[in-house]
């Protein structure tokens, strides 16, 4: 009796796993190489969240067949005929259809037949690469992939290059630029005081020499 529910369990855990993964992957839409359904990445917010979203949107509909008549109408049919809005299975023919009905649905398509008739023509008529030319290619590959490398590090140098080419001119700026003109600020303020000594100087003499 344990063997079987276990048994029991565990199938009903595989099912609930494979309708999991159907639902990631109806969600998502992305599998990964094995194809099996990537999970979905987590929301940055509770507001982004699928219960949030489809909230908002059950707002704004509301809204809308508030404000527009045309989507209240169309909500109330839904609402009062459901069997309108139920999609038929590509593979079902629906029942009740006459002979006459389904030969105009069939030729509502017929100018799509021409089409894709010249189009499985011209598939045949494209010139097939020769064989040397595919190969060449292929010998060529390993050579492609050392270029697109050596590229990547000249990228890389270029991009440190410039790098130290900004910090010398952010240097250069700093020491040439600022610099001298602080060096020159401070000289000319030192310019500054001697003449005003050397002027100090001069009146003291000549106020002497005029006691004198």
């Amino acid at each position: 009796m344990t063997l079987e529910s276990d048994a029991v369990a565990g199938a009903t855990i595989e099912l609930l796993e494979a309708r999991l993964r159907r639902l990631t992957y109806i969600l998502t839409g992305a599998t990964d190489w094995n194809g099996v359904p990537t999970t979905p990445e987590k929301p940055a917010s509770l507001d982004e969240t699928v219960t949030r979203r489809l909230a908002r949107l059950e707002t704004e509909l509301e809204q809308l067949s508030r404000s527009i008549p045309a989507v209240r109408d169309v909500l109330q049919l839904h609402d009062h005929n459901l069997d309108l809005f139920q999609t038929t299975p590509p593979h079902e023919i629906p029942e009740g259809l006459t002979t006459q009905t389904l030969a105009s649905i069939v030729m509502s398509y017929a100018t799509a037949f021409p089409e894709t008739a010249s189009r499985l023509t011209s598939l045949n008529d494209l010139p097939v690469p020769d064989a040397q030319s595919s190969a060449a290619l292929i010998e060529l590959q390993p050579q492609i992939d050392r270029v697109a490398h050596m590229q990547s590090e000249q990228a890389a140098e270029i991009s440190e290059l410039r790098m130290r080419t900004a910090r010398v001119l952010q240097r250069w700026y700093d020491v040439g630029l600022v610099g001298s003109g602080e060096c020159w600020a401070e000289w000319e303020g030192r310019l500054e005081d001697v003449e005003r000594e050397v002027r100090r100087s001069e009146v003291i003499r000549q106020r002497r020499e005029e006691e004198i």
